[in-house]
C-alpha cells in the first residue's frame, strides 16, 4: 500500500502502533526518497495508518530542512 494510496489492501490480522524511533527512521528514509519502511508502518498500522502517515511525513520535513 502506497503512503497515498486509497485503496482497499488486505491489512495484517493484528494491527499495531509504531514506536516513535521507528517512526523517525521512516521518516529519515522517506526525506531521502525511499518511502518503502514509510509503506510499510502504515500498513501495519491498519485503521491508524492515516495518523501514522502524517507522522512520518512531519518527521521527514524535519530531516529536509538545512
Amino acid at each position: 500500500m502506497g503512503l497515498f494510496s486509497r485503496k482497499a489492501t488486505s491489512a495484517p490480522s493484528e494491527a499495531r502502533t509504531p514506536a516513535p524511533e521507528e517512526v523517525a527512521a521512516a521518516g529519515r528514509a522517506l526525506a531521502r526518497g525511499n518511502r518503502r519502511p514509510a509503506d510499510r508502518l502504515v500498513a501495519e498500522a491498519g485503521a491508524d495508518g492515516q495518523s501514522v502517515a502524517m507522522a512520518i511525513l512531519a518527521d521527514s520535513i524535519d530531516f529536509t530542512q538545512d
